[in-house]
């Protein structure tokens, strides 16, 4: 609290007072290009379902999808109408559904219009011309700064359209805007916390990590690992952070679960310290109900010997906590 949390109050205040500047006319024309872009991809819906309907209803876009046009792979919720999560769409669209396809795009371009290029609109500040958003010292539980009212921390930058939103966002005259990151930092924080040698000599001789981690589970040399591999390793590496599960990463690499359940064994093989720090983070939240930062922060896991889904989610939490949190700690001091 003293060394870290409370010098925050002063640096956060400052930056909420400066706010960021916004170019507003060009918010005004992503609105119109969304709405443009939205009304024909409505159209194309509709040409699909044979028929209009609010895409925006849960209801009645599952009614359509499993009842009027007889998709397979319907599943009720409680109340007793059909799912239409985003992975349930996912797995439409890649089965070649074109309906699924189309809705996605327009769940992600509606959420884009009404939640960034119409509502940042209504977040400026009329005597500053600048957004002024809320950071939350104390928001998270591993300590982790959050944005509130508008959140500023999540907007999209993987495809053009989240990018064209980034892009709203400028510096006042005489100036510019800077972005920084730490080079892979909760990875480095889990070489140190879980004494991995070879994740620490890679980070010490500058080796890319994510090769490095390559060509050790795939037992090839450096010069041998391609794209493909250190795309796999990368999304190895990032999800044993977050405790990802065999069906999980399957899912993110597009492979089979035994294939992907391979890939985590050879991992821990290669990477035993990593497996021995889990474990012995999890053994310690379930005896005393929190885990640690470096910097002694505690981090309550409340569910930790619940059983069930609920039990494995805060399990992964506790894994990823310790490391999340350490990482937070170091920003702020």
């Amino acid at each position: 609290y003293h060394n870290l949390d409370k010098p925050m109050i002063s640096v956060l205040l400052k930056a909420e007072l400066e706010g960021i500047k916004v170019d507003q006319p060009q918010l005004e024309s992503l609105s119109k290009y969304f709405e443009k872009k939205i009304n024909e991809l409505e159209k194309e819906i509709f040409k699909e379902s044979l028929q209009e309907f609010n895409i925006g209803s849960p209801k009645q876009l599952g009614d359509i999808l499993f009842k009027t046009l007889g998709l397979s792979d319907g599943k009720r919720n409680k109340s007793g109408g059909f799912q239409t999560s985003a992975d349930i769409l996912e797995r439409l669209s890649v089965n070649g559904h074109a309906i699924a396809t189309l809705v996605l795009e327009w769940r992600k371009l509606s959420k884009l219009k009404s939640t960034y290029a119409d509502s940042l609109r209504s977040h400026v500040n009329p005597n500053t011309g600048r957004i002024h958003t809320s950071y939350n010292l104390a928001g998270t539980s591993t300590g982790r700064l959050s944005s509130s009212d508008p959140n500023l921390q999540n907007i999209p930058i993987r495809d053009e359209e989240g990018r064209k939103i980034r892009e709203a966002f400028v510096s006042k005259q005489g100036s510019v805007l800077l972005s920084l990151d730490y080079n892979q930092i909760e990875l480095r924080i889990l070489a140190h916390m879980a004494d991995v040698k070879e994740l620490k000599d890679a980070f010490q001789k500058n080796i890319d990590i994510h090769s490095s981690t390559a060509s050790q589970i795939f037992g090839v040399s450096l010069e041998e690992v391609d794209s493909s591999l250190r795309r796999k390793a990368k999304a190895i590496n990032f999800g044993i952070i977050y405790g990802i599960s065999a069906f999980g990463l399957a899912n993110n690499l597009k492979i089979s679960r035994s294939e992907a359940k391979k890939f985590i064994d050879n991992y821990f093989e290669k990477f035993p310290e990593i497996k021995l720090y889990m474990e012995r983070t999890v053994a310690f939240a379930k005896e005393f109900g929190f885990v640690r930062t470096l910097f002694n922060r505690k981090i309550h896991i409340k569910d930790i010997n619940a059983k069930g889904p609920l039990g494995s989610f805060s399990e992964r939490a506790a894994i990823n906590a310790p490391i999340q949190g350490t990482a937070s700690d170091i920003i702020k001091r």
